[in-house]
Parts: C-alpha cells; structure tokens; sequence
C-alpha cells in the first residue's frame, strides 16, 4: 500500500515516522519522565519482536522507539501498548512530552522532576494535544543548577535553584540551528512556573508564524516584551539580563 504524503504526516502526527523504504515504520513510544515498570518493559520486548525486528532504541528525550513496523500492524501495536498504559506519540507541531533529569532521586535535586516532567505532561502535552502552535515546543526540568538535562536548551527551561523553586529560562533550541535560552528575572515556585509555561504557550500560539520556533518568536518580538507579558514584571525589569 502506498501511503500520501498527507498520509505519513498524519502518521508522524501520532508517532509513526515512516522510512525511506516506504513500507515500514518506526513507532516513538513515550516513556513520562523517562521511568517505565517492569510490565511495560515486558510489553516492549514483546511488541518488537512480534511486529519489528526485535530490537528498540532509547531516544535522547528518554522516551522508546521500535524500528521496523509495517503499516498494517500499526493499529495492533498501539493496543497492545495501550493495555499497559503506554502511548506513542511525541511528535508534530505540539508541546512535547517533558525531558527530566534524574531528580526525583538524585541527592542534588531541589524537587521531584519525575512529578513535576508528569504535570506538564498532563497539563501541555495531553491536555492541548489537538491544539496546533507554530512548531514543535519542548519543555526541559532540572532540578538543580548542574543543568544535567539542559534546560537552557529548551523552548522553555525549568531550573532548580532553591527548595521548590525554579529559574525559567526561555527560547532555548538544539539543532540545524542553536541557541541558549535567557532566564526570566527572580524564581518562582512550581505553581507559577507551570502557569508561566501556560502563558508562555499560548503566547506562541497566538504571536508565532508558521513554521517558526519559539525561540524565532522571541527574537523577533524581543524578549524583554515577551518576558513582560508572561510575568507581568516591567521592562525595565529586564535591563540588567
């Protein structure tokens, strides 16, 4: 079966990204904050070798991804999946699922990053799911100042600097083209952290152009505007960055 191009970005939509070869299929499955038990692990080792070629991958987002399925398997890999309660998907112009470093036991960290990595999940990625930005919006956790999952690299970084408080740094990116992310002013509790990532998202939603990257957005627009919008804080606020 020969699939459109219409067809595969569909697919690429839900996680399946299709191969040159234009038969097969690798399937991302997202693993939250990087953490699966020992069923789902079973349940992996299992879908590969019934639909792939027995092998899977860990991607740099800590999530899985299982080479070699064919189109008309698709559907049975995402059910056999689901009844352990893992779903694929990651991809498309959306807020991705959280990258997390290692802080919810890690001695370093100043908070759960596994939690904090599953609230945003919750509230950004399956809860706007089938709300289009721009581009794709990665949001990166860590819990402390090493950076170990580089923050400053993500559309929006959280930072651990305190005892349940972070830095926010915005308009990090990695790859054909990079860039650092530049932090708000103060810290903020994870409460205002999440809703500064709300604020920050539909601000992007509604001031990107298509195809444009947040961290594009904000240096167009300036980030002292931007960053004033979010937090509320004056411009002048921002001189000193």
């Amino acid at each position: 079966m020969e699939l459109t191009d219409a067809q595969k970005k569909s697919l690429k939509g839900q996680g399946y990204i299709a191969y040159k070869d234009g038969v097969h299929f690798s399937c991302r499955v997202v693993i939250p904050a990087g953490r699966m038990n020992a069923q789902q692990a079973r349940k992996i080792t299992d879908v590969c070798e019934k639909y792939g070629k027995g092998s899977f991958s860990l991607t740099q987002r800590l999530n899985v991804e299982i080479p070699w399925i064919q189109y008309q398997d698709l559907d049975n890999v995402k059910r056999e999946l689901m009844e352990v309660g893992l779903s694929i998907g990651g991809t498309g112009m959306r807020p991705r699922p959280a990258l997390a470093c290692k802080g919810s036991v890690c001695q370093m960290s100043f908070f759960d990053t596994e939690e904090v990595a599953k609230m945003i999940d919750e509230r950004f990625y399956k809860g706007q799911y089938d709300q289009a930005l721009p581009n794709k919006l990665r949001i990166i956790v860590s819990g402390c100042g090493n950076g170990c999952s580089k923050p400053r690299l993500g559309c929006i970084g959280l930072q651990g600097r305190k005892s349940d408080q972070v830095a926010i740094s915005l308009g990090g990116k990695f790859g054909k083209e990079q860039s650092i992310g530049r932090e708000l002013p103060g810290l903020y509790s994870i409460n205002e952290a999440l809703d500064i990532c709300e604020k920050a998202i539909a601000y992007y939603r509604e001031n990107g152009i298509q195809g444009e990257r947040l961290a594009k957005t904000i240096e167009r627009i300036g980030f002292e505007t931007v960053g004033s919008a979010l937090t509320g804080l004056a411009l002048s606020e921002f001189n000193n960055l």
